[in-house]
């Protein structure tokens, strides 16, 4: 009968853990990596400078502020007329948010 005794406690083991479980419901959260904000303005110039329509020259990229951060998109003389410039604007707020998830000041 010891062998009895012996199925009896395999059927109070549990398959599984709490902490097993926990760990598939929750993902784990990369770190951010740290860069300056120059080199944010540069990943973002490089983002905008691959569009159709975007100014060789002439658009500026500033990221300012601190945790959460923003970025500004200006357009100067040397840009010429822009006929998207709103599409451009948009999808400056688009990479920004993008880097936001990914890199911090």
């Amino acid at each position: 009968m010891g062998s009895g005794g012996t199925k009896d406690a395999s059927g109070d083991v549990p398959t599984t853990s709490e902490t097993e479980e926990s760990h598939g419901l929750a993902r784990p959260t990369p770190a951010k990596q740290k860069k300056t904000a120059e080199e944010l303005a540069a990943m973002i110039r490089q983002d905008l400078s691959s569009l159709d329509g975007c100014p060789k020259r002439g658009v500026t990229v500033t990221v300012y502020g601190l945790n959460p951060w923003n970025s500004m998109l200006t357009f100067g003389v040397d840009a010429g007329p822009v006929p998207n410039k709103a599409d451009l604007q948009s999808f400056c707020d688009l990479i920004t948010e993008r880097l936001k998830r990914l890199y911090e000041i």
